[in-house]
């Protein structure tokens, strides 16, 4: 045995060995949804070694299979996810970036067929579905990770790893604020509750930060979340009295120029961190024209390959499924911010303070 390791310490050490020089097959996958987030998928998946693209379905003929012929790979319209889990048994794992109300019979037949899912989020529109999926991947045994994607967003990510180091001491209040305009809204009014829209981004950027639980939800709106012109304030109170409000509203026109749109900060007793996640660098002026502000952290394209965010994110799941490091976020974690998107769904409607599902 090397050294002075005892045989515990050795064990690991030969387990960290093996795992570093072990060889994986690519991992094959199929995309439910051929909108913008399904071909940011499809088009990680046929980039990264460590992946194979096997299929595609989606609701949208078209939008199918132009994605599906993009890549050389089969197309299954008309929600065709059963028939695309039938004809391909190979399919180890399956991205479900359906729209946000058509998640739940995607992600359940893919964890019953023994697949592992990654979800877009809102993971799901109600807490029970939400709780159907967690329930299941814990069943079948198939890994369920949700696509918080400000967990692989570096500045985010700091500012979290900041806060957790205890550099800004105890933790007193925080802030979120992720605006978009009218016109962006117009996809999902009317579809499911916009409680469950952008939220789940800093809820759950909320709760990882905090690494507490929210107790009760008080939220604040002009037509209870409902109108084309609309917004939502909610007040959040944790478990150990830190209180988190979050702004996000679709209340005005496209309007030209770069808004401060996006912002994260949190206070404790000993100092401060923000975000400024309007703030991407980069801006480039035109002669009589509006400038433009490239996308350098979404998903931007370097060198003809795609990066970012989302890279990191879907390679992560594929390293959990392959078993060479444990989830950042889980289906758990996706659970907890339906649960208090619940909550500020029924904020909404009563008007008074809502308890959070435990």
């Amino acid at each position: 045995m090397g050294g002075n390791l005892t045989e515990s310490q050795w064990a690991k050490q030969t387990k960290r060995e093996s795992i570093l020089f072990m060889t994986y097959s690519p991992l094959q996958v199929g995309v439910v949804g051929p909108g913008r987030m399904g071909r940011v998928y499809a088009r990680l998946a046929s980039e990264l070694s460590e992946t194979n693209l096997v299929a595609v379905s989606g609701r949208s003929e078209g939008a199918t299979n132009e994605v599906a012929g993009q890549y050389g790979v089969p197309g299954y319209a008309n929600v065709g996810h059963e028939a695309m889990l039938a004809s391909h048994p190979e399919i180890e794992a399956v991205v479900v970036a359906a729209s946000e109300w058509m998640h739940t019979a995607p992600v359940l037949a893919a964890l019953e067929a023994g697949k592992h899912v990654l979800v877009e989020k809102p993971m799901a529109v109600s807490a029970a579905d939400a709780q159907s999926f967690v329930e299941t991947a814990d069943r079948v045994g198939v890994q369920l990770m949700v696509c918080h994607s400000l967990r692989f967003d570096h500045p985010y990510a700091a500012m979290r790893a900041a806060v957790a180091a205890g550099e800004i001491g105890e933790v007193m209040h925080l802030y979120s604020r992720r605006n978009t305009i009218e016109l962006a809204a117009e996809r999902v009014l009317g579809k499911f509750s916009l409680a469950y829209w952008l939220t789940p981004h800093d809820i759950d950027m909320m709760l990882w930060t905090v690494g507490r639980p929210i107790t009760s939800v008080k939220a604040y709106s002009r037509e209870k979340a409902k109108g084309k012109q609309d917004f939502i304030i909610a007040v959040f109170t944790f478990d150990n009295g830190v209180v988190g409000v979050l702004e996000t509203s679709w209340s005005t026109p496209a309007f030209s120029g770069r808004s401060q749109a996006e912002h994260f900060s949190i206070h404790g007793r000993a100092g401060a961190a923000e975000v400024l996640g309007h703030e991407n660098s980069v801006a480039i002026y035109h002669v009589g024209g509006e400038p433009d502000y490239p996308d350098v952290g979404y998903t931007p394209v370097l060198h003809g390959r795609q990066e970012g965010m989302f890279r990191s994110l879907f390679s992560h799941f594929v390293g959990v499924v392959q078993g060479k490091w444990e989830p950042i976020v889980t289906g758990r974690d996706g659970l907890a911010a339906i649960r208090v998107a619940s909550a500020l769904e029924r904020a909404l409607e009563s008007g008074r303070e809502e308890a959070v599902e435990q």
